[in-house]
């Protein structure tokens, strides 16, 4: 057993804790006790990512693979994303698809939009103008 907090191996007891053994490190004063981490381990949750990304999984069916609650994943998969850095946008980008435009149209209520995938292809008229024009895609 070893300190927590500084791994030194220096240590006496303490007290007790809800019926547990209490521990104080010598070296850096910490109490603690001999029980283990609180947490998932880091491979668990470095399995979820990996389902996330790859296996392109719901955090609902992640989360009952792992037995543990899909709010937890998403929290895991969180904080895996705010550590990445922002991907690189290629300012060349002409090719955009939209998929179920309604969404952004104030709901299904009104009669604007489409359930059908379009595409949206955009150019320039002039220097300074562009347009943009959605197509809908061929039936194959």
């Amino acid at each position: 057993m070893e300190c927590k907090k500084c791994n030194s191996v220096q240590y006496v007891k303490n007290g007790m804790v809800r019926g547990i053994q209490r521990y104080r490190c010598k070296s850096c004063g910490c109490n603690f006790t001999n029980t283990p981490k609180r947490g998932k381990p880091e491979a668990m949750k470095a399995l979820a990512i990996l389902l996330y990304t790859l296996g392109n999984a719901s955090f609902g069916m992640i989360g009952k693979v792992l037995k543990v609650s899909n709010v937890a994943v998403l929290k895991w998969i969180r904080k895996e994303a705010k550590s990445l850095e922002r991907p690189a946008v290629p300012s060349d980008l002409k090719l955009v698809q939209i998929d179920e435009m309604w969404h952004y149209v104030n709901g299904k209520k009104t009669k604007f939009g489409s359930g059908k995938p379009l595409t949206l292809c955009q150019g320039e008229l002039s220097p300074g103008l562009w347009v943009a024009v959605m197509i809908e895609q061929p039936k194959a």
